[in-house]
């Protein structure tokens, strides 16, 4: 039950009782015979009686506060009629003392902001939400970049690199790496991968076979003798593919295994493995040995300049690892694989490449969070750079602040600035109306117990 109503209730019970315990009307007069019931009954009386005046003053003056009365004007409406010297108080207390730049300062210097951003780093997920933000500040200043201008701008000197790059230099740099241990085992790996992925496509496995069919052909000629050996044993043309594969698979999964193999490992894989490493360097060093080195470089260099379109691959590389949309290349692919499918309908999604600097961003913001963390002396200088900061920003616009308010108060029409007042603090204010008629019925007991004890004494 809202305090109001207690209120209400508590003034129509004392109103009620008051009349009640008239000695000349009161139903208690049956009960509360000769002198004693008479005082007992008129104490009762006139103690709710005071009550209910005491109820009915303080229901006036509390509803005076906010409007009038019974229709009574005569110093009612409080608030509205001294709303320009309440709204002159409400400013000066706030503006200049609740929030003036020194208390606000005792209360922040207490603090240690450092903790707190500590504390939000660890139990807060604040360190996810700063690579979120950071990520996003990012995004948003890498995507209003003109790549075009930027391509533009850098396509000349790239080409004047390329142009000038000692090819030679270069290729045997590159030479020297992929004849290296270590390298050549991974080319190796790499290059058997690729030859197992080629060997069981379809495309090379239609053209193994017609080979196989016109070498089987070729061997037959005329002789029925030989058709007749090939056919007792059953060697069709796609059971001899099928051998082919699976001896090629079985050669190519024994040579992977010996070069993948690390750690501890038998002297019988060790040798092979140096063994196929050492040929494949011997290879690759007589192969370039070969050649005419400066003019195939060259010539190499030449037909790359006149296919290499330097602003558009600087652009696309921008677009797609710094911006992270899709390479155009695998959306032209899309549109033919649509194009030479119409009748297919579907929508594909495309995986957008994941941008180079994100794990870069990721790392460097918990290289910093860690190391302000660690650093209590960068701690200090944090705290106190926040704290100058709020105290320089405060006393900027400390005149502003009382404005803002009276600007905020201002809006407020009489009407709702008495229904803002009153919700805020008229339950607690009907608090008064249920004191007032307590105190009033314990006033009026008290002086009808005195006015008693003063009446026998007189006799």
């Amino acid at each position: 039950m809202e305090n109001k109503t207690k209120a209400t209730a508590t003034l129509a019970a004392s109103a009620l009782l008051a009349v009640s315990t008239l000695p000349e009307i009161s139903p208690l007069k049956i009960f509360l015979q000769g002198a004693t019931g008479s005082m007992i009954l008129g104490l009762l009386n006139h103690g709710f009686l005071a009550a209910t005046i005491g109820g009915m003053a303080d229901w006036f003056g509390v509803t005076a506060l906010f409007r009038k009365p019974l229709g009574i004007g005569f110093h009612t409406e409080i608030l509205r009629r001294n709303r320009g010297r309440i709204m002159d108080a409400i400013v000066e207390f706030v503006g200049t003392d609740l929030l003036s730049t020194k208390n606000i300062m005792e209360t922040i210097r207490d603090e240690n902001t450092a903790k707190l951003l500590i504390d939000f780093f660890e139990q807060n997920k604040g360190r996810a939400k700063m690579k979120t933000l950071v990520r996003e500040i990012l995004t948003e200043l890498f995507n209003g970049l003109d790549t075009r201008s930027i391509s533009k701008s850098v396509a000349p000197i790239l080409t004047t690199e390329i142009k000038n790059l000692d090819a030679e230099k270069f290729f045997n740099a590159v030479l020297k790496v992929v004849t290296n241990d270590k390298h050549s085992r991974k080319i190796l790996i790499a290059l058997l991968d690729t030859g197992h992925k080629i060997l069981q496509s379809s495309h090379m496995q239609a053209e193994i076979l017609n080979k196989i069919t016109e070498l089987r052909e070729a061997y037959e000629g005329d002789s029925a003798g030989r058709a007749l050996v090939l056919s007792s044993m059953d060697l069709t043309d796609e059971k001899i593919l099928k051998i082919l594969n699976e001896t090629v698979e079985n050669k190519i999964s024994d040579a992977e295994k010996i070069l993948n193999a690390t750690g501890m490992v038998d002297s019988f894989t060790a040798n092979s493995a140096n063994e196929m490493i050492k040929t494949f360097g011997g290879f690759v060093n007589s192969a370039a040995s070969s050649l005419n080195t400066k003019k195939f470089l060259e010539d190499l260099k030449n037909l790359f300049m006149q296919k290499f379109d330097a602003e558009n691959f600087i652009k696309t590389w921008i677009d797609v690892n710094v911006k992270g949309e899709t390479d155009p290349k695998i959306l032209e692919k899309l549109r033919r694989q649509q194009a030479a499918n119409p009748k297919v309908t579907r929508i594909v999604e495309v995986e957008r490449k994941p941008v180079i600097w994100k794990d870069a961003a990721d790392f460097l913001v918990d290289a910093k969070i860690d190391e302000f963390i660690r650093d209590e002396n960068l701690q200090r200088k944090f705290d106190k750079l926040i704290k100058d900061f709020i105290a320089g920003l405060l006393e900027e616009y400390r005149d502003q602040i009382p404005t803002m308010i009276r600007e905020r108060l201002d809006k407020f029409s009489d009407d709702e600035l008495t229904e803002f007042v009153e919700g805020h603090v008229s339950d607690d204010l009907q608090m008064i109306r249920i004191n007032g008629s307590v105190c009033g019925a314990m006033v009026g007991m008290f002086l009808y117990i005195v006015s008693q004890i003063i009446e026998h004494l007189a006799h």
